[in-house]
């Protein structure tokens, strides 16, 4: 059996509050005034601002269940997918409070994205992480570093004349301020030195 340290805070992970990681269902908006939406401002004092899919900006309030023990488990960050629950009775007010109604994890996020719904389509803010699915948007290609490194070589190798140039016309390399740039068969130019 394995001793306790004592203190306050070593109580809290002891073994007997720490539960076997589980697969859960995830749970989704079934009623009506449950909304998707991503959290962009902590407020402090258990409350926080969220914009939903329509880019509306709700203010939501953390209850209890999410606030003591169990914290740990459903942390609410800048960036973080939740479902929010209207309010009826303070839909006439200008900004009308929203309760957390469930906080969803990386991997939880990544199966609504996989999901097919548009709603998670338009779930966007400017913490999601472009590459975290592994679909970015920057290509490499080989040949284009093969085709830089062949335009290198054959500036290199070609003959300076007495002005400064090489025999296409490009400027040589030079100690001075003066950088060398190769230009493309379509139109574009290089600086060597950003290669």
């Amino acid at each position: 059996m394995v001793k306790n340290q004592g203190g306050n805070k070593s109580k809290k992970m002891g073994r007997k509050f720490v539960n076997a990681p589980v697969d859960r269902k995830i749970r989704m908006a079934g009623e009506e005034g449950e909304i998707y939406a991503v959290v962009t401002k902590l407020l402090g004092n258990g409350m926080f601002h969220a914009n939903d899919c329509d880019s509306k900006e709700r203010l939501c309030v953390m209850r209890n269940k999410f606030r003591g023990r169990s914290k740990r488990d459903n942390t609410v960050a800048l960036g973080t997918w939740v479902l929010i629950g209207e309010r009826d009775y303070e839909a006439s007010s200008s900004k009308p409070k929203c309760d957390l109604l469930e906080v969803y994890n990386a991997s939880e996020k990544m199966k609504l994205k996989n999901s097919g719904n548009k709603i998670f389509d338009k779930l966007k803010s400017d913490y999601d992480d472009k590459y975290d699915d592994g679909t970015g948007d920057v290509d490499f290609h080989q040949g284009d570093t093969e085709k830089y490194r062949e335009l290198i070589e054959s500036e290199s190798s070609d003959e300076s004349n007495d002005d400064g140039t090489t025999s296409n016309g490009n400027l040589k390399k030079t100690d001075g301020p003066k950088k060398q740039t190769i230009s493309l068969g379509d139109g574009e130019s290089v600086d060597v030195d950003d290669i």
